[in-house]
């Protein structure tokens, strides 16, 4: 079979441009680093890796909805730690005040504290967190979560919706207590009582009061509970995401990332090859009849 000078130089050439084409591709791959730089290279490892990285991404935002929460979550334990101390100094004050033998004078200065105490309650119950949101309003994160009218009456504010925060692709957890769930115009009532009870020297008032005190308290204790409860379920699955991150990204880079030293192989490799065809092509294509014959 006769091969045409045509046929044998565009032979050659198609060699060489697989060569160059081969050669661009691997500096191509060490310049990014990844195994493939175009999705039609290998279009179900493409696939693969734009799932693992979109997973990513989402692992991502959990984390930082979870951060979010904890943060809040951090604000209201605060709260809640303030308010149990503030109870149960008050139901000191209401033990010490129901004591006969104390004198009249004495317990003034009870009310006293017991008058700034229940300010300290109303304050902690509206507290913001650090964006001026409500804590236990619930979903009224714009409205004081207790408000008092001009008789002193201490009514909640707030609304009873849930605030949730996705931490996984089918779980979310609520972060926030309602403001009812830890004081109700009844408690307030009861500081009012026990404040001119001792105001008033009326001992079986104050008595009453410790009872009422001390529900309270016990309420304040289920409320932090269920709150060290949701903050312990972020912080497992906290967690839990960042061992699946840990393996995901272990998984993506072996996928997706370049052995540099196999590629410089590759690449020593075929840059070799292409020189030897060249070389080989332009000895082969300058030989005449007569450098034969020679």
């Amino acid at each position: 079979m006769k091969i045409s000078t045509a046929q044998f130089f565009k032979a050659n050439a198609d060699s060489m441009s697989r060569g160059q084409s081969k050669v661009s591709g691997i500096q191509a791959k060490l310049g990014s680093g990844k195994v493939i730089n175009s999705p039609s290279e290998d279009t179900t490892k493409a696939n693969t890796i734009a799932k693992m990285e979109a997973q990513l991404e989402k692992l991502k935002v959990y984390s930082s909805s979870m951060d979010v929460a904890k943060t809040r979550l951090t604000s209201e334990e605060s709260v809640l730690s303030s308010l149990t101390e503030v109870f149960q100094r008050l139901s000191e004050l209401a033990i010490q005040g129901a004591n006969g033998t104390m004198a009249s004078e004495d317990r003034s200065v009870l009310a006293a504290e017991v008058s700034e105490l229940r300010k300290e309650v109303f304050r902690l119950g509206n507290t913001k967190d650090l964006d001026g949101n409500y804590l236990f309003s619930g979903n009224r994160i714009d409205a004081p979560s207790f408000i008092e009218d001009a008789n002193g009456s201490v009514v909640y504010n707030g609304d009873f919706g849930r605030l949730s925060v996705n931490v996984s692709d089918s779980r979310e957890i609520s972060v926030n207590t309602l403001g009812n769930e830890l004081l109700s115009s009844d408690d307030f009532e009861a500081l009012k009582t026990l404040e001119e009870g001792l105001t008033d020297d009326d001992i079986d008032s104050i008595r009453g009061s410790v009872d009422s005190l001390k529900m309270v308290s016990d309420r304040l204790s289920v409320s932090f509970g269920q709150m060290a409860g949701r903050f312990a379920a972020i912080n497992t699955q906290s967690e839990l995401n960042e061992e699946v991150s840990v393996r995901i990204t272990t998984l993506l880079s072996q996928t997706r990332d370049l052995d540099y030293a196999t590629a410089v192989t590759e690449l020593s490799r075929e840059t070799l090859a292409l020189q030897a065809l060249q070389a080989s092509f332009t000895r082969i294509s300058q030989l005449t009849l007569f450098n034969f014959l020679r």
